[in-house]
């Protein structure tokens, strides 16, 4: 599966199916500037027959990395969480064979040699950038309150050398991903990302890079500028831009910069949107509706039923007890399935949910005033001091894994 070459580097990405037409933009760009680097894919997916125009692009199925227990896993865990769950492990099974891994998410693109990063991981365990460098609070979104929630990091980048520390950190994180992965920033918890604002006091080796042509993204664009000059976009007119972070792209809108950020208007950076044209266009070709229409394989049991999101996490909460033995909770005949039933937590007609941002609040005014009139009631009825224990408990059972009880022990 994996070539054994000490000497050499090797990137890797991670995606679903429906991905993978980012992937290769990704690939594209990485092997022109490296190609003498080899290249993974690591593919978080039922298996099923696949092929690429690109040659050179080594897959690996999760299933075939080293998790145990993979199906729980791919079960407690939605699409966006499993695919940065089994980062740690895809990077470990490759430093048995590489003197270091980069791990790039599917949505960069690569526009100059990453030399920095190499440089840095000949003597350092872990490379990381933070999301950004120059403080900022000025009531938009992201800033200085989301990084608290998000963590200091941006984990859709990370390079580790085959080393001691390296392999630790790869097993800690690893621990931590599968165990409490979870998408739930309420609770302090954000997939991978958030557990490595922790890591720099646990691994001293591990090197910050402040290099400003590395993850450039709509998290950080208030700090740096874009401009060609003889053929080479360069950041603030002094350093080469290394790689650019896409994250939350829209392929039909690209002059907006990102669904996930309210600090530049639509159409006000040109800088980026020279850029963003350009990627959309390389998207539009290789995302395939073979690729772009994927339904993503886990989200389904074995016979064709959607999985709820409510199920997922109920399911979280109860597969180390209730759900023990259940090897295979995908299984229709299985308890899982019975569970769902009796509870009442599929979706008559199997129809898919659709992942709300924060955008998507400004739809839902009414339910949300509603909303209001009924917490403006209960703090009536209950006064000033039981209703302010009421909303910290509430905090606290957000997550629908601390909903369990709800069932009984013997459910």
């Amino acid at each position: 599966m994996v070539n054994v070459v000490t000497d050499k580097y090797a990137a890797v990405t991670i995606c679903s199916i429906n991905y993978i037409g980012k992937a290769l933009v990704l690939f594209d760009t990485y092997r022109e500037q490296h190609p003498e680097h080899d290249f993974y894919l690591v593919l978080v997916d039922r298996k099923c027959d696949l092929s690429f125009s690109q040659s050179g692009i080594n897959v690996i199925w999760a299933e075939d990395l080293p998790v145990e227990n993979f199906l729980q896993h791919a079960f407690a865990y939605d699409v966006i969480e499993f695919n940065t769950n089994v980062k740690p492990a895809a990077l470990k099974l490759l430093l048995a064979s590489y003197a270091a891994v980069l791990y790039l998410d599917p949505d960069i693109k690569v526009y100059s040699p990453l030399h920095s990063v190499l440089d840095a991981l000949t003597d350092a365990s872990v490379v990381v950038t933070p999301h950004y460098k120059t403080p900022v609070l000025d009531g938009c979104k992201p800033d200085d309150l989301e990084l608290l929630k998000f963590g200091v990091f941006n984990l859709g980048f990370v390079g580790v050398s085959r080393s001691d520390e390296g392999l630790a950190f790869l097993d800690w994180w690893s621990d931590r991903c599968l165990g409490y992965g979870f998408y739930e920033p309420q609770l302090g918890l954000a997939v991978d990302q958030k557990w490595v604002s922790l890591a720099p006091g646990f691994f001293p080796n591990l090197r910050i890079l402040h290099d400003e042509g590395l993850n450039v993204a709509f998290w950080n664009l208030h700090e740096r500028s874009l401009a060609k000059t003889d053929d080479v976009w360069r950041v603030n007119g002094r350093t080469a831009l290394k790689f650019v972070h896409f994250s939350s792209f829209s392929t039909s809108s690209p002059e907006s910069i990102a669904q996930k950020q309210t600090r530049f208007p639509v159409g006000s950076r040109a800088d980026f949107t020279e850029l963003a044209d350009e990627y959309a266009k390389e998207l539009r070709a290789n995302a395939s509706d073979e690729f772009s229409a994927h339904a993503y394989g886990f989200d389904y049991f074995d016979d064709g039923t959607y999985i709820t999101p409510a199920l997922r996490r109920f399911y979280a909460a109860l597969k180390a007890t209730a759900f023990e033995a259940e090897r295979n909770p995908f299984s229709p005949q299985g308890a899982v399935m019975r569970f769902a039933k009796k509870n009442g937590l599929l979706i008559k007609g199997n129809s898919k949910s659709k992942r709300h941002i924060f955008r998507d609040m400004s739809g839902y005014g009414l339910q949300i005033r509603i909303i209001f009139k009924v917490l403006r009631m209960t703090l009536f009825l209950l006064g000033p001091e039981r209703y302010f224990n009421l909303m910290r408990y509430l905090a606290h059972v957000s997550s629908l894994r601390n909903q369990a009880e709800m069932f009984g022990k013997n459910f």
